[in-house]
């Protein structure tokens, strides 16, 4: 606790007052910082980390975590909105300049990469609605344009359905546009680069062919309405072309192994209060199993 103190101090007091003096950060504040009368932030987050892994109430640790995030957060913002325009567009350009502006970007950098450890360690315990920092929805839209324009220009993805394209894409293209400051919460933001990423390996696997994406977007549990409309229109129009019950039966079995199957673990949701993908098929096809049953034992009765 004694390091989350500390931690909360630099952040909410120290770090602020030093601001407002300049925009640009003196190297002697940084070398407090890092080197000081205070233990090196790389201690600091070795030792708040494991203590935290030590902690025996889940409760705790969501406190402790939670603080850290929502102190870590407004900061990151509040160093965004006092650097200058293309300086903000430089802030992934490694290369040091002549005014000294990398220092700001250094202290930038260690905040960022602590909360991302916080992110990558203690993500259960985060806070999934709080929004997420004006430079990580930066670094992601870059992210998520390159992947649209990859996307959108591959061949395989535009032999699609249009239909289908307009539904996979979606979530990716809310998250770039105006509204998506409001949409991109850190649940949808984990949502998103996992669909981006799979779409990715869909257009650049020279093998993979559209039972392959619906393979993928079964995997992260991709149950928007529309998506799952779309599905259930294709199984039906596959089932219809079968006249005979007894084929139609087999290949409705043969499906619901298969949906049954495809989840080996649990996919990231992309709306959480829905019934999963893989839920809502299944029951779909359990009545037309049921349906297509009865047919066929009408239809053997009869002989």
């Amino acid at each position: 606790m004694q390091m989350l103190n500390h931690l909360a101090f630099l952040i909410n007091e120290e770090i602020p007052k030093q601001l407002r003096k300049s925009p640009v950060l003196n190297p002697r504040f940084i070398s407090q910082v890092m080197f000081g009368r205070f233990p090196k932030l790389e201690s600091l987050e070795r030792e708040f980390l494991s203590s935290l892994r030590t902690a025996t109430k889940e409760e705790t640790i969501r406190i402790a975590v939670k603080s850290c995030q929502y102190s870590i957060v407004p900061l990151l913002d509040k160093l965004m909105r006092w650097l200058p325009e293309d300086e903000v567009c430089r802030m992934d350009i490694l290369d040091p300049d002549d005014d000294g502006k990398s220092l700001f970007k250094f202290l930038h950098k260690l905040l960022y990469d602590l909360h991302l450890y916080l992110e990558k360690n203690f993500y259960r315990y985060m806070d999934d609605d709080y929004k997420i920092p004006a430079y990580s929805r930066y670094l992601f839209r870059e992210f998520i344009m390159q992947t649209l324009v990859t996307v959108k220009s591959s061949p395989r993805f535009r032999s699609l359905n249009g239909h289908l394209q307009r539904i996979v894409t979606g979530p990716l293209e809310l998250s770039v546009s105006t509204s998506g400051d409001n949409y991109l919460t850190y649940c949808n933001r984990d949502y998103v680069e996992k669909l981006a990423n799979q779409l990715l390996g869909f257009v650049k696997k020279g093998n993979d062919n559209v039972w392959r994406l619906y393979n993928r977007l079964q995997y992260i549990d991709f149950n928007s309405i529309d998506y799952v409309r779309y599905l259930m229109s294709q199984f039906r129009e596959e089932c219809t072309a079968i006249t005979s019950n007894k084929e139609k039966y087999i290949w409705l079995i043969e499906r619901r192994k298969k949906i049954a199957h495809k989840l080996v673990e649990d996919g990231t949701s992309f709306q959480p209060s829905q019934k999963s993908l893989k839920a809502a098929l299944g029951e779909w096809l359990k009545w037309e199993i049921y349906y297509t049953k009865r047919m066929l034992e009408l239809e053997m009765a009869s002989k």
